[in-house]
């Protein structure tokens, strides 16, 4: 068996470095040309077969259907017959320079930190990459650390997905650390706000405690700095940090006591203690059809706030109470994640959970489709959407986002558009990457099965063109089997 893989490496090695010789100073370089496969355009919502893409220089040089013009004179064919193209995923809430929060006691205070490791965000970068994304919005963390991911990306130095980030996000103790930070005053925010922005942030993440006055500075001094402003939101309802300006949201677990209708809101307030249950009961609350959700619906709709459900932060926390229902595929999950970290998040998950009963996760459970509804809702009524795994990157996470998209009714093609050309406009660079385009960043993942027909064939990535160089799944994750 050792033989047979050592083999299985040897073919695959020759393969990589045939497609890819006279590229190691400059991806792309040469020209080569992907035949035989089925291009998907999310946009266009078509599938056609025997296509061919012309890649040179790192961009999309041409695209055509059936046998390619001789005068593409390119300097290198593969056949993808059987192979599927689209634009490459963005994981729009991607802690890719991130790491398991470490909780300690200090002179008996509780801190939380989360502290970069670099062999962990190489190791996110390559797996992100190898599921296909080629682009991931990272919604917060330690802004030197992020800096120096973007270096390594640049140089060549790492693998990994190009990246958008927020940088220390701003909530009060008991989190701390260079991935937090908690400004008091306008000098404070000022200095904050000017920091990230210089070290190449593009958002500001602003988290559940805050007080609404926070928020609204926090938004301003975004603003200020020329960084957009994004929140995860408990306290301040998100119609108010819709009022106040906010750019986007994150989770679907807009939990706020305001948003619920008096007589709901009253039950609520009723039995919240000082636990997670809340991430159920208030969907046990809601009334979509009431006027407070229906004038939130349409002020995201209006004010066009950008939103990103995670549906997976949900699904994990309702089903923790037995690892293998939360994480149905758990032996590829550890297959693909960073050693020890799935154990870590087990852990956390159900630690978050004390005081859970079997009646609780019950309860959880129920209000899975009416948190689902939320996100169909929210579509239907044109909020901006994006898809993200709040975690470390694309990996088989990623698959599973869409597939609950999917599951809330949101249909294939327009799932597809999220997680491509719909985020990198978002993100404001559709102008270059997110679409099979001559002119545009060769940003391509290839598939061994129709997303279309099932949005979680998105997991069966045969490999992943970035910036134009083609990068095999089985070489990628080799490490990582």
């Amino acid at each position: 068996m050792a033989i047979k893989s050592m083999f299985r490496t040897t073919l695959r090695v020759i393969l990589l470095a045939l497609i890819q010789a006279g590229t190691a100073n400059k991806a792309g370089a040469a020209a080569d040309l992907y035949t035989g496969l089925t291009l998907i355009d999310p946009v266009k919502e078509t599938r056609t077969a025997k296509s061919y893409i012309l890649v040179k220089d790192g961009r999309i040089a041409a695209t055509g259907v059936g046998a390619p013009p001789a005068s593409l004179k390119p300097d290198r064919v593969i056949d993808l017959a059987g192979r599927y193209a689209l634009p490459g995923f963005v994981d729009a809430h991607a802690h890719i320079t991130g790491a398991p929060p470490e909780f300690k006691v200090v002179d008996g205070q509780v801190s939380v930190t989360m502290t970069s490791d670099d062999k962990l965000t190489q190791h996110s970068g390559r797996i992100a990459l190898a599921f296909g994304v080629t682009t991931v919005r990272n919604p917060g963390g330690d802004p030197e650390a992020n800096a120096r991911y973007d270096r390594m990306i640049a140089t060549g130095q790492w693998l990994g997905p190009e990246a958008v980030h927020a940088g220390s996000v701003i909530e009060p103790p008991p989190f701390g650390g260079a991935s937090f930070t908690y400004p008091r005053t306008e000098a404070q925010w000022q200095a904050e706000g000017a920091r990230q922005a210089k070290l190449g942030m593009r958002y500001f993440k602003l988290y559940v405690d805050l007080s609404e006055e926070e928020l609204a500075t926090g938004i301003r001094v975004a603003h200020q700095h020329g960084l957009k402003a994004i929140a995860h939101l408990n306290k301040v309802s998100w119609t108010r940090a819709a009022e106040l300006g906010i750019d986007g949201l994150e989770h679907a677990l807009p939990t706020s006591p305001d948003l619920l209708e008096p007589e709901q809101r009253t039950q609520y307030l009723a039995e919240l203690g000082p636990d997670s249950k809340f991430f159920y009961r208030w969907f046990e609350r809601v009334d979509y059809d009431g006027p407070l959700m229906r004038r939130l619906v349409d002020l995201l709709a209006r004010k066009r706030v950008v939103t990103n459900m995670t549906f997976l932060v949900n699904d994990l926390v309702y089903n923790i109470d037995d690892p293998n229902r939360a994480f149905p595929d758990l032996e590829m999950v550890r297959r693909y994640s960073y050693p020890g970290t799935v154990e870590i998040a087990i852990k956390q998950l159900q630690a978050s959970n004390t005081g859970w009963t079997p009646g609780d996760y019950e309860r959880a459970r129920a209000v899975m489709p009416k948190v689902l509804k939320l996100g169909a809702i929210l579509h239907q009524a044109g909020v901006p959407m994006m898809i993200g795994t709040d975690g470390a990157g694309g990996g088989p996470y990623y698959a599973r986002e869409l597939g609950l998209h999917q599951k809330a009714g949101i249909p294939a093609w327009a799932i597809l558009r999220m997680a491509t050309s719909g985020a990198t406009d978002l993100l404001g660079m559709g102008n270059r990457t997110g679409r099979i385009e001559p002119g545009l960043e060769a940003d391509v993942v290839f598939l061994t099965a129709d997303p279309v027909a099932d949005v979680t064939n998105a997991a069966k990535v045969y490999g992943v063109l970035n910036n134009g160089r083609l990068h095999l799944f089985a070489d990628l994750t080799e490490d990582s089997q």
